[in-house]
C-alpha cells in the first residue's frame, strides 16, 4: 500500500476516539485540570449530571470555584429501596456534601389516592422528629467530618406532571429545613430562592420538571458563593 494512503488512514484512527472523549456526553475541559473541591453532590436528576459538558450544577460549582466537585447524583434516583440516594455516598475526607432528593419518592408514593401509604414514605425519608433515611444519611456524612447542604426543591410551574404532589414536596422541604435548623454543621439551602416559575420561568426545561442549563448554573453558581461564604 502507498506509504500516502497509510497516513490518513492512521490519523482517522487515532482521531475518531479523541473525538469521542473530547465531546463524550459530560466531558468539560475547564474542569478536567482543576485540583479536587473535597465536594461531592449526591441525589437525583435535579443536579444535571446527565447534561453536556460543564452544563450540571456540580459542572457550574467548579468552575465558579475553580476547583472540581465530585458528583455523584444519579438521574431518577430515589431516597428509598436498595440503590436509594443513600448508596451513592462515598466515604472519604469530604469537606462539604450536598444532597437533594425525595422528588421520586413523592411521585412513586403520592401520585395515587393513598394517602396512608404516601405518609409512610414521607417518613420513611424523615419524620417530623427528624428519623429517618434522610438524617442518617446526613449524620453518615458528618461523621466522616463533612459539612452538609441539603437542598429544598424549587417551586413546580403549572403543568408539571410533579403539580399534584406539591403539598409533599413541601412537606419534604420543611422537614429537611427543620433538621438543618436543629443540627449543627447542616445547612438548608431552598432553592426557591434561585428560581421560580413567575420570576425565572427560563430556568426550567421545557419539561416543566427539571433546570434548564440556565437554571443549573444559577443554581451551581448559589450552592458554590454558599460554600465560599461560609468558609
Amino acid at each position: 500500500m502507498n506509504k500516502w494512503y497509510v497516513l490518513p488512514i492512521v490519523l482517522l484512527i487515532v482521531a475518531v476516539p479523541a473525538y469521542l472523549f473530547l465531546f463524550d456526553e459530560g466531558y468539560c475541559p475547564d474542569i478536567e485540570e482543576m485540583a479536587d473541591a473535597n465536594i461531592q453532590v449526591i441525589g437525583d436528576s435535579v443536579f444535571g449530571s446527565d447534561a453536556d459538558g460543564c452544563a450540571s450544577i456540580a459542572g457550574f460549582m467548579s468552575l465558579r470555584l475553580e476547583l472540581r466537585v465530585t458528583d455523584h447524583a444519579i438521574p431518577g434516583a430515589t431516597v428509598i429501596g436498595e440503590d436509594g440516594i443513600p448508596s451513592q455516598y462515598v466515604s472519604g475526607d469530604w469537606e462539604w456534601t450536598v444532597i437533594d432528593g425525595g422528588g421520586n419518592d413523592v411521585m412513586a408514593y403520592c401520585s395515587e389516592d393513598d394517602d396512608d401509604e404516601c405518609d409512610e414514605k414521607l417518613d420513611e425519608i424523615m419524620t417530623n422528629d427528624n428519623k429517618g433515611l434522610m438524617p442518617d444519611l446526613i449524620n453518615k456524612a458528618k461523621d466522616d467530618g463533612s459539612k452538609v447542604i441539603i437542598l429544598g426543591y424549587y417551586g413546580i410551574p403549572e403543568g408539571s406532571e410533579f403539580e399534584g404532589v406539591v403539598l409533599q414536596v413541601e412537606i419534604l422541604n420543611d422537614r429537611y429545613n427543620e433538621f438543618a435548623e436543629v443540627n449543627d454543621d447542616v445547612y438548608f439551602i431552598s432553592l426557591k430562592d434561585v428560581m421560580s416559575p413567575e420570576e425565572t420561568p427560563d430556568y426550567y426545561s421545557d419539561d416543566l420538571v427539571h433546570p434548564s442549563e440556565e437554571g443549573h448554573q444559577a443554581i451551581g453558581n448559589h450552592i458554590a458563593d454558599f460554600i465560599t461564604n461560609s468558609g
